[in-house]
Parts: C-alpha cells; structure tokens; sequence
C-alpha cells in the first residue's frame, strides 16, 4: 500500500543528503594543507632584498614611496618602511587606502597578485582584480589587540589583510560576505586563502578563527625554531 507521508519524508531525506554531500564536494577547497607541502611549493622571498635594496621599488615595478623609519613604542616600526599604493602594469591594482609595509610583504604582495590572483580571477570571474579594499596594514598593537599577546606582524609593517576586492567590470567580492558561499565569488575566495599559502608564512581567513570573518590576513613572520614553518587557514 502506498504511503504517501513516508514517501515524502524520504524524498526529503534524500534531498537533504544530497544538499550535504554538495556543500561538502563545494567547501573541499579549502581543507588543510600539508606543511611538507606548504614546504615544497612556498615562495621565497627575493634574495636581492635589503634595508638598503628593494628591487620592486627599485624598478618601478610598485606605486609606493620610501618613508623615515619608524620607531615607535613597544618595539613597533621598521626601519626601512614603504607606503605602498599599488601597482600599474598589465592588469594594475589600486589600494582602497594607503598601506605602510616593508620591502618583503610589498614585493610578495606584488609577486602573488601578479603571478597567482590575476590568473585566478580570469578562471573564476573572467575579469582581473582592480581595486583591494585594505583591512589593515601597519598597526602598533598585539594579535588581535589582546592584552597580554605577541606582538602583531602588523606592527612590524609586516602584514596586510584583505577585506574585498573589485573586479575590473565593477564586480565586488567582499570576505565577509560571500567566504562560505558556493558560487564563482566564493571559490574565487577560497582558491585566493589556498595560493597565499605559498607566497606568505602565515595566512588566516574566515575559516581560521573567530579574529578573521571579515577579512583574509597575510603576513611573512617566522615560525618554529627555523623560522620557516607556515601557517595557512
């Protein structure tokens, strides 16, 4: 005999799972890497870099300005800052404000929008990024301003985070927004966190801690006792 409730209930069982196995196939994205292989495929910094030398300002490759060193309270400051506002080139990026940063987050910035984001964007939205909304660059405080922390890599000139960005046909992608969506913007999001993994020591967004749902963090401190272990959320 037929029944109809129970056919139903399993209709709607089956739909439900099915809505489950695709937001778990959606999200595998971003699932934890392997730190022998965030090992094997990191970036290194440019050798060529020095308090004396940067090779992207040297060669115009950045729209930024030398700055006075900075020194101030609590060991915060570096001594051979930047203000950076972008860079022109083939596909040219603006800052939503200007970021002080050191020559290594400048020309890592530089080297993984260029080789990483924009060919990225292409794929996922068909368009380059044009404009990145800037969370936060330097800023004299702890991690996540906690009393008592580290020192934060922001307050080294050392980190940058990413609020949104915005594509050249207008088109807006913002972290906080669209991180767990399934959509273009969201897998544009989630496969950006995956390739800053290897261009920065630390990387931490809305699928690290309750600090970064608004905003994806990068930054190049050192970790571990060689200083070399990296971090990617």
């Amino acid at each position: 005999m037929f029944n109809g409730k129970g056919f139903q209930a399993r209709v709607i069982c089956i739909v439900f799972g099915m809505l489950v196995l695709a937001g778990c196939v959606g999200l595998s994205d971003i699932e934890e890497i392997d730190q022998a292989q965030l090992q094997r495929d990191a970036v290194l910094p440019d050798p060529a870099i020095s308090l004396q030398s940067c090779p992207v300002f040297d060669q115009g490759l950045v729209k930024a300005m030398p700055l006075p060193p900075i020194n101030d309270r609590d060991g915060c400051g570096h001594p051979s800052p930047y203000l950076v506002q972008g860079w022109d080139g083939a596909y040219p990026v603006r800052f939503s404000s200007d970021a002080k940063l050191n020559c290594v987050m400048m020309t890592q910035l530089y080297r993984f929008f260029t080789e990483e984001v924009q060919p990225l964007a292409q794929k996922h939205l068909g368009q380059p990024v044009s404009d990145i909304q800037v969370a936060a660059s330097y800023a004299c405080r702890t991690r996540n301003s906690k009393k008592g922390a580290k020192i934060s890599e922001h307050a080294r000139l050392n980190a940058f985070d990413v609020s949104a960005m915005t594509f050249a046909d207008g088109k807006v992608v913002n972290v906080e927004e669209d991180w767990h969506s399934y959509s273009k913007k969201g897998k544009f999001l989630r496969s950006f966190n995956r390739a800053s993994c290897k261009y920065f020591t630390t990387v931490i967004g809305p699928g690290g801690d309750k600090y970064h749902q608004d905003h994806i963090h990068l930054d190049h401190g050192k970790h571990g006792r060689k200083g070399t272990w990296r971090l990617c959320q």
